[in-house]
């Protein structure tokens, strides 16, 4: 099998090494996580007249569950003793260990009700924000969405930081043998959606910015095409599909350009296509040995990670997207097996997260862009195909262990883990920005 080949081989591999159950809570993987201040904060019940009593407990629900999962709170409960009070008692909140209250009440319609939410400093005993959101119908498709838009900016009203409730993970799945397909799924396991239908290996699913369109790989023609589907009409267009290989598509931060790998003689090269209207590609690597592919891009689009073999063994580089010699980041001793592949950019610009071979199987690392501070943030079982969430601190990853190749969403800050998808074959997430 050539280099390319085993590279290829390696993103399709399905392990069995064994890993524990993962379960949110104090499952904590890899480096030593130091546990950091979280804000106590108190979710007051939604309000609502009696007709709206459905509507404020759905959407309370999914707002305790956003706001737990974005692993940035304590959640303080209710005491029972409180529960009746009338207005709001910023003593004894603080007395609780409180530092944020929110309080919400749902009004309007069951068809067209309107959330209205309130953030209390209770330290500083005033209110910080208070907004007003249209929802849809309960029943609706997008009201879980919707919510999810109303988390994010708790979070963000709390913090300074962008959430990731308002978010979806597309991932490759195996639907028999020799058969994959591309699915989505909100970032909280909910609303699973069959992307792709192609009956034949189907992989390296990307989003575009805006969530409207997926780049990924079929073999429907007898090698691996790159296509282009509108996710809104189901049309899909042919990106490219030289005969040979054409894999690894990613999408430019502002969507205007593709990067993916091609034959280009013996080997694969990176080349750079403007997306609209589609046009001859740039050619962007000339290596003198081995194969390169696998690239993603830095957030402002000035710069590129890639997963190169001149080595022998794949290593990770970081290169001008203008040109210019690749600098190695990932660790290389010689004469020691290093494999390093699918490197993903966080979108503050500070890290990249891509697998490597650890102590006898992949684990996924972080580094600075320039090389420095290399951490393995994972150690149970086999994990691989990193890829960063919108708030640069969550990563979803694929692991393969007793219930197949789950999913996995690490908060690289905690340590917590949370399962995503469990008992099926999943591999190759990308995490969408935030949806509008």
């Amino acid at each position: 099998m050539t280099s390319l080949g085993l590279l290829i081989a390696a993103a399709l591999l399905v392990t069995t090494t064994p890993l524990a159950a993962q379960d949110r809570g104090d499952v904590r993987l890899g480096i030593t996580y130091t546990p950091g201040f979280q804000p106590g904060l108190v979710i007051a019940a939604v309000g609502h007249e009696t007709a709206m009593g459905e509507v404020a407990r759905t959407t309370e629900s999914i707002l305790r569950a956003d706001l737990l999962y974005a692993d940035r709170f304590e959640i303080i409960p209710i005491p029972d003793s409180v529960r009746s009070s009338e207005g709001i008692n910023y003593g004894l909140w603080n007395e609780l260990g409180a530092v944020w209250l929110l309080s919400s009440e749902i009004t309007g319609t069951s068809t067209a009700p309107v959330l209205r939410v309130s953030l209390h400093d209770v330290v500083f005993g005033e209110l910080k924000e208070v907004k007003s959101f249209p929802l849809p119908a309960v029943s609706a498709r997008g009201f879980r969405m919707a919510v999810h838009r109303v988390s994010d900016q708790v979070v963000q009203w709390a913090t300074g930081d962008p959430g990731i409730a308002a978010t979806r993970i597309v991932f490759r799945r195996k639907t028999g043998e020799g058969t994959s397909d591309i699915y989505a799924i909100d970032y909280d396991g909910e609303n699973l959606a069959r992307l792709t239908s192609e009956n034949t290996i189907v992989y390296s699913p990307a989003i575009s910015p805006g969530a409207s369109h997926l780049l990924y790989v079929s073999y429907d023609q007898g090698w691996p095409v790159v296509y282009e589907k509108n996710l809104s009409t189901g049309a899909r267009r042919t990106i490219s599909s030289v005969e040979g290989l054409n894999v690894t598509p990613v999408y430019s931060p502002d969507g205007s350009k593709i990067v993916l790998a091609r034959t280009a003689g013996d080997h694969a090269e990176l080349f750079e296509f403007q997306r609209n209207p589609l046009g001859a590609p740039r050619r962007l690597t000339y290596t003198s040995s081995g194969e390169t592919l696998n690239a993603g891009y830095a957030p402002d689009g000035t710069r590129l990670a890639l997963t190169s073999s001149p080595l022998g063994l794949p290593q990770i580089y970081v290169m001008p997207v203008s040109g210019g010699a690749p600098q190695l980041i990932s660790r290389y001793v010689y004469g020691e097996r290093g494999y390093a592949t699918s490197p993903d950019w966080a979108p503050e610009n500070n890290r990249i997260a891509y697998q490597a071979w650890v102590d006898n199987s992949f684990q996924v690392v972080t580094v600075n862009p320039n090389g420095a501070d290399r951490r393995i943030m994972t150690s149970a079982g086999s994990n691989e195909d990193p890829s960063w969430a919108p708030d640069g601190r969550h990563l979803v990853f694929s692991s393969a262990g007793q219930r197949g190749n789950s999913l996995l969403i690490l908060d690289t800050v905690s340590g917590t883990v949370r399962t995503l998808t469990s008992g099926q074959v999943d591999q190759l997430p990308d995490w969408s920005p935030p949806l509008p």
